[in-house]
């Protein structure tokens, strides 16, 4: 069922995923996230790749289904499936890929580039 209603931040079901949402979003579009992924390690997190594909693909839909729980309207949760082809794409070229591998694979600038715009549209909305 689609809903084309969009929700306001303060009525979802679940605000703190949708927090997570934005803080992975952040590590994708950073800059050099090897060196971000270093540092929480250091700081006794888990914090890699393999993080970003189990918080994206085991964890979470972030289909349509998830409005009015973590997300506002079906643009996000089209924008969010933008950025999981882009990881998918990547994984099938690198299925045993560690960090430095998908940093440096050719579609991680896109992918940057991809959740820097969604970063920017979830944080103009939260």
């Amino acid at each position: 069922m689609t809903d084309n209603h969009s929700f306001l931040p303060s009525s979802l079901a679940n605000p703190e995923k949708r927090e997570e949402l934005i803080l992975y979003l952040k590590e994708l579009a950073a800059e050099n996230p090897e060196e971000l992924w270093r540092n929480e390690r250091e700081q006794g997190l888990v914090s890699d790749i393999d993080q970003i594909f189990h918080f994206f693909f085991d964890d979470n839909g972030f289909d349509e289904g998830a409005i009015g729980e973590s997300l506002l309207a079906a643009e996000e949760a089209k924008t969010i499936d933008e950025v999981k082809a882009l990881l998918d794409a990547m994984l099938v070229d690198l299925p045993k890929g560690d960090d430095a591998a998908f940093v440096s694979h050719h579609l991680w600038p896109r992918l940057r580039t991809k959740a820097q715009v969604a970063l920017s549209a979830f944080e103009a909305r939260s």
